[in-house]
């Protein structure tokens, strides 16, 4: 937990930075413009540092991390939500794209399409390489899940030794 706060943190404290590139040499940075506006303030409940924090630990915990664009039809959003990835189904389309994004809280279920031409849709899913799924990421807790286990064993092992008094619970006498 602790690993990932301090990866989620350090990675949500970047600046973003917006620039204007005009031919080849000549750069310019934009200091104001409507795209740093929503990432400053991504909707009502969440600044930048708390929505990014966020993302990046969602999608450390489970190797998925979904946006959520609001805003009229066919416009720019207005708002950028995440979406809790284990209420998020991924309904199979064909040749691999989504047909839609299901978010289901409690008995209520949300779809969100995706449009087969262009691929694009109001969610946003930001997936780590999975060798086995073609839907979904691989979670870096799950790669490691082995280990984790090992460690929790013998940590428990070593609790119960100890509260045996350091004193082994059978010996091996020849």
């Amino acid at each position: 937990h602790r690993c990932i706060n301090i990866i989620a943190q350090a990675a949500a404290s970047v600046p973003f930075e917006l620039w204007n590139q005009q031919g080849r040499e000549a750069r310019k940075e934009i200091s104001a413009h409507p795209l740093l506006n929503l990432l400053a303030r991504p909707n009502p409940l969440n600044a930048k540092v708390a929505f990014f924090e966020a993302l990046y630990q969602y999608r450390l915990i489970s190797g998925n991390a979904f946006v959520l664009a609001l805003g009229p039809k066919g416009s720019a959003p207005l708002e950028l939500h995440l979406l809790r990835p284990d209420r998020v189904s991924i309904i199979a389309g064909e040749g691999g794209t989504p047909a839609a994004y299901r978010y289901t809280a409690g008995t209520t279920a949300r779809d969100y399409p995706v449009d087969r031409m262009s691929g694009q849709s109001r969610v946003l899913h930001l997936k780590n390489f999975h060798p086995l799924n073609d839907w979904y990421g691989l979670s870096p807790i799950e790669a490691a899940a082995y280990s984790i286990d090992q460690h929790n064993q013998s940590a428990a092992w070593n609790q119960a030794l100890l509260q045996n008094g350091a004193r082994p619970s059978g010996a091996l006498v020849v």
